[in-house]
């Protein structure tokens, strides 16, 4: 049987199949025989094609190799020549916006710690809570002068909705945008809360506010301990406060900065202990130990939360009214000022202020599909730069991180997704030709083998077939009809 169905290939290596005889296939063959049957027939097409595939790779193999070789080559010129493009692109995009609208969220709403009855730390100094202060105070933000997203007027209206009746306003190594926030609010808010300016005097080694000080001060980007500490005495002798921020952020951030301990010896007044939503806890138990006293900070920059205020007593104010700049400092510089801070991490009722941005930039939307692409080929790998010293460029030499099992990956996908296509490619050649090849060939038989049938009735007379109706054909006996075949 299955020499009936198929033999091997000729001398030509062409392919001769012949059909089976019908009446010699015993129907009631097993399905285990007709299964073997099956499986041989697929046997022999793909030995088949194998052998043709190798004549066609010996004969066409060096030019396809080159074709191949050539596609690869021009792709990595088009991925050199787009990679570092999009990449400068991205590190170098326009604007996205060119029109913003400063929203607080939620609006037409304000906060106040003290309607949500959230605790003040020290309790033993503040046994009736909120009835024994009357300052709820920031004492670190940051406007557009220097890394913050608000201008001070804006960042003055966040302080009030979220509770507050003084701020200090602190921008990186400069007082301008400070002085700025006092005027304003002099001018518009003297009723509702009081500015005072400083400096977040920022380096390489520490971040240290200078409060109450109304000039700039040296900037260093690596400071010795002398140069510290006599800044610290420079600032007390102008009738100002020094608060260390942040230390634990500046331990994680690399910067070189003295110990708690020096710090202490060198006469700072306050320890920063909250910072945003961060608690310094080993930080307060040195407070506590030490008889340092502590505030709390926003730090605030741009889109996020009131999360603390630090508080105390001026016996001299009404509860209710806007202090002084003298009134403040003074009281605070008296070592026997107790200071506390109320501490919400959650913060989930508070202001935040939210940018509903306008109107796209055209030039941005142009550029968009090759800032897209940076953003790609940036993820394979990181310009890590290092803290920012505010002073002259980083704190910390830049390294360069490569992911290189990442890339390894990538280089894979392409090769399977390139050498798929031109597998995808051959394969629809060869169907092209096969499907090419059958038609030539029923082409070829129909025009060889013709099928007519004759009516007796039509073999009497001549036909006409422009006149004809098919009626007579309807009429006609098919018991009568004769076939005749013309080879």
């Amino acid at each position: 049987m299955e020499e009936l169905l198929y033999q091997n290939l000729n001398d030509k290596n062409s392919l001769k199949v012949e059909s089976p005889n019908l009446n010699s296939i015993n129907i009631n063959d097993g399905s285990n025989n007709k299964i073997k049957k099956i499986i041989n027939i697929i046997i022999y097409k793909l030995k088949y094609y194998f052998k043709r595939l190798k004549v066609f790779l010996k004969s066409n193999g060096k030019s396809i190799v080159k074709r191949i070789f050539s596609q690869l080559c021009f792709l990595a010129l088009i991925f050199g020549i787009i990679a570092p493009i999009s990449i400068y692109i991205y590190n170098n995009s326009p604007r996205k916006y060119l029109s913003s609208e400063l929203v607080f969220s939620p609006e037409n709403s304000t906060y106040s710690p003290i309607s949500h009855n959230i605790s003040i730390y020290d309790e033993q100094y503040f046994p009736n809570q909120w009835d024994d202060v009357n300052i709820l105070m920031d004492t670190h933000s940051h406007t557009h002068y220097s890394d913050g997203s608000l201008s001070p007027e804006e960042n003055i209206k966040w302080h009030i909705l979220n509770g507050y009746n003084v701020m200090f306003m602190t921008d990186h190594n400069q007082i301008y945008g400070g002085l700025v926030g006092m005027k304003i609010a002099q001018e518009k808010y003297s009723d509702q809360i009081l500015v005072i300016p400083g400096i977040e005097w920022t380096n390489c080694r520490c971040h240290l506010n200078l409060i109450g000080i109304t000039e700039n001060v040296e900037l260093m980007k690596y400071p010795r301990d002398e140069d510290i500490k006599k800044l610290i005495d420079d600032v007390h002798s102008k009738g100002g406060l020094v608060i260390l921020n942040h230390y634990p952020w500046s331990s994680w951030s690399g910067l070189d900065q003295p110990s708690i301990q020096q710090w202490y010896d060198w006469g700072i007044d306050f320890l920063e202990v909250a910072n945003q939503y961060t608690f310094d806890y080993q930080g307060m138990m040195f407070c506590k130990k030490h008889n340092l006293r502590y505030v709390s900070g926003s730090d605030f920059h741009y889109y996020q939360r009131a999360y603390a205020w630090t508080v105390f007593n001026i016996p001299q104010l009404e509860h209710g009214k806007i202090p002084t700049q003298e009134m403040v400092i003074s009281t605070l510089l008296k070592k026997s000022t107790k200071t506390s801070f109320a501490f919400d991490p959650v913060a989930s009722e508070t202001i935040m202020v939210e940018f509903e941005f306008t109107k796209f930039n055209p030039t941005w939307i142009f550029v968009s599909p090759w800032i897209y692409l940076g953003g790609f080929f940036h993820s394979f790998f990181e310009l890590k730069k290092g803290m920012y010293s505010f002073v002259d460029g980083s704190c910390t030499g830049q390294t360069l991180d490569i992911h290189s099992k990442e890339i390894a990956s990538l280089v894979c996908w392409i090769f399977i997704i390139f050498f798929s296509i031109q597998l995808l490619y051959l394969l629809i050649l060869s169907l092209k030709s096969l499907l090419k090849n059958l038609f030539i060939k029923l082409f070829q038989k129909c025009s060889k083998s013709k099928k007519t049938i004759i009516s007796p009735k039509f073999k009497s007379k001549n036909f006409d077939l422009d006149n004809f109706n098919g009626e007579e054909l309807v009429s006609t006996d098919l018991n009568n009809f004769t076939i005749s075949e013309e080879f």
